[in-house]
C-alpha cells in the first residue's frame, strides 16, 4: 500500500533537520503517522544529511504490525518494534536483565499478596488498603513511570492524573505497599515488571558510556509511553542524532497525562497540526464535541481538531436496544454484513465486549500482539479501544456505549466519577476517531454522557423495534 502523499507542512515537518529534539503535536487523523514513517526513512536514508541507524518505536504490538505494513517498500533501513521490546533487549546487552526475570502476569499476583498483607496486619477496619486493586496497580505504575525513587520524593511530587490528591499519610502507606510488592516479586525470582523498565534502562544510560545502536530515535503515539522511557530514548541515541515524538495529547490512555515538557528534552518550535484528514465532518463533528467536554481540559499541551479536509459523508448511527443480547446480536449481524465489502473495527472497552459484537462473524480477526501481518482488504477486527492506537478503519462499530458500561463501576470505584470519566472518555475517543467514513455505535437504556446527547443533531437515531 503507497504512504498517502504529504502535503504542506507535513512534508516540511518529515524532512526538517537532523539532529536535537523534536515534538510534533497533531489531532487523530492528521497524519502523524505517516509523518513519522516518512520521518525515519528519510533520516536512515544514506543520502540524507546526519543519517544513521534509524528506530521506529510504538507502544502497540498491532500498531507495529500496521506501521511495518504502510512502510513495506517506502522505507529501508529503519527497525520498527515496541518500546517493550527495545527497552528489554536494551538492558539484556547491557547484562542487566537474565532470561525469565520478569514479573508478567505474575505482578498482579504479587501485588495483591502485599495488599492482603497490609489489610491483615492494619487495624482498624476498614482502612486505606481495602481500595480496589487497580487503584494501588495504576498508582504504583505512575510511581515508576515518572521515576520516583525515594519516599520523599513521593511525597513532595505533584500527582498528574489523578483528581483527588492523596494526603501525606496515604502517601506513606503507598509508598509501604510499594517496597513490599518489590520485596515479594524479588523473593520469587523476578527482578523487573513492566512499568519500571524504562527507568531502569533510563538510569542504565546515564552511566554508560558505549556508543549507541541508533542515531535517530522516532516515536509514533508517544504520549502513551511513560515520562522515563522518553528519558530512556533521549539517552539512546548517538551524539548528534535525533529524538521526534509524534503525539496526541487527547488520546492519552494510561493516566499519566504529564506534560513532555518536564522530561528534560529541549526542544525549540513545537509543530502543532488540527487538520483531520482521516474523518469526514459528521464523525469529525462527534469528535470535536468530546474534545471539548470539560473532562479533557486538564491534559497539558491538548491539541483541538477543527473541520476536516474530506467530504461529507453519512451521520453516525446510534443504535437503541432493547436488551444487550439483541444489541450484540445487531453489532455482529452488521459486522458480518459490512466486512463483504470493507474493512471494519468493533471496539470496546474490554476484549470480552468486542468479542461478544463479532459472535458468529467468519474470520474476524483479533487485534492484539499476535497478529502475523496487516491485512488491508475486507474483512472484521475486534478488540479494545487500546489496541486500535494509530490505526484507521473504513467502518467503526462501538457495541456498548450505555451509562452504566462508560465509565466501567470498576474504574469509577477505583479512581473516583471525575478520574473515571475522564480515562473513559479518552479511550472512547479513540474509538471513535479510528472510522474513516461510517460510526455506529449501539446502547441500551441511557447514552453515556462521555458522548453528545442522544437528541443532539450530530447522530442518526434507530430503535430495535
Amino acid at each position: 500500500m503507497p504512504l498517502p502523499t504529504l502535503s504542506g507542512r507535513q512534508h516540511q515537518v518529515a524532512y526538517m533537520t537532523t539532529a536535537g529534539h523534536y515534538v510534533i503535536q497533531g489531532t487523530a487523523g492528521s497524519g502523524k503517522t505517516v509523518m513519522a514513517i516518512v520521518r525515519a526513512g528519510h533520516l536512515a536514508r544514506a543520502a540524507s544529511p546526519n543519517s544513521g541507524p534509524t528506530l521506529l518505536i510504538t507502544h502497540t504490538n498491532s500498531l507495529v504490525t500496521y506501521l511495518r505494513y504502510l512502510a513495506d517498500g517506502e522505507v529501508t533501513g529503519v527497525t520498527i518494534e515496541t518500546y517493550s521490546k527495545f527497552a528489554r533487549g536494551y538492558l539484556s546487552t547491557l547484562g542487566l536483565m537474565s532470561w525469565n526475570s520478569i514479573a508478567d502476569d505474575d505482578a498482579d499476583l504479587y501485588l495483591k499478596q502485599a495488599i492482603a498483607e497490609k489489610i491483615a496486619g492494619t487495624i482498624p477496619r476498614p482502612n486505606f488498603y481495602d481500595r480496589p486493586f487497580d487503584f494501588f496497580k495504576d498508582e504504583l505504575d505512575w510511581l515508576a513511570g515518572v521515576g520516583l525513587d525515594t519516599e520523599d520524593a513521593y511525597l513532595q511530587a505533584q500527582r498528574f492524573g489523578r483528581k483527588e490528591a492523596l494526603q501525606t499519610a496515604q502517601r506513606r502507606s503507598v509508598w509501604a505497599l510499594r517496597n513490599r510488592y518489590l520485596q515479594i516479586r524479588n523473593e520469587n525470582g523476578k527482578s523487573h515488571d513492566w512499568p519500571g523498565i524504562p527507568g531502569e534502562l533510563s538510569r542504565a544510560l546515564a552511566h554508560n558510556q558505549d556508543p549507541r545502536r541508533y542515531r535517530h530515535i522516532v516515536v509514533d503515539e508517544a504520549q502513551d509511553l511513560s515520562p522515563q522511557a522518553i528519558r530512556s530514548l533521549a539517552a539512546a541515541i548517538q551524539p548528534g542524532g535525533s529524538l521526534t515524538l509524534f503525539m496526541d495529547e487527547s488520546q492519552q490512555l494510561y493516566g499519566q497525562r504529564t506534560s513532555w515538557r518536564s522530561v528534560g528534552l529541549t526542544v525549540g518550535k513545537v509543530e502543532s497540526f488540527t487538520d483531520n484528514y482521516r474523518n469526514t465532518p459528521q464523525i469529525a463533528a462527534v469528535a470535536l464535541a468530546m474534545a471539548s467536554m470539560p473532562h479533557f481540559q486538564d491534559t497539558p499541551d491538548i491539541v483541538m481538531p477543527v473541520a476536516p479536509r474530506r467530504a461529507a459523508g453519512a451521520k453516525p448511527t446510534l443504535f437503541k436496544a432493547k436488551s444487550s443480547q439483541s444489541l450484540a446480536a445487531e453489532m455482529a449481524r452488521r459486522a458480518g454484513t459490512l466486512g463483504k465489502s470493507a474493512r471494519i473495527a468493533v471496539l470496546a472497552q474490554t476484549r470480552a465486549d468486542a468479542k461478544k459484537a463479532v459472535s458468529g462473524v467468519s474470520g474476524a480477526q483479533l487485534l492484539d500482539k499476535h497478529m502475523p501481518t496487516w491485512d488491508d482488504t475486507p474483512g472484521v477486527y475486534f478488540g479494545t479501544f487500546h489496541a486500535a492506537k494509530g490505526l484507521e478503519f473504513e467502518i467503526v462499530i462501538l457495541p456498548f456505549v450505555s451509562s452504566d458500561r462508560l465509565p466501567p463501576q470498576e474504574m469509577v470505584d477505583a479512581f473516583g466519577s471525575d478520574e473515571a470519566r475522564a480515562r473513559a472518555a479518552r479511550r472512547l475517543y479513540v474509538g471513535v476517531t479510528r472510522a474513516r467514513t461510517e460510526l455506529l455505535l449501539g446502547y441500551v437504556g441511557e447514552l453515556t454522557d462521555l458522548l453528545p446527547n442522544s437528541a443532539d443533531p450530530v447522530w442518526h437515531r434507530v430503535e430495535e423495534r
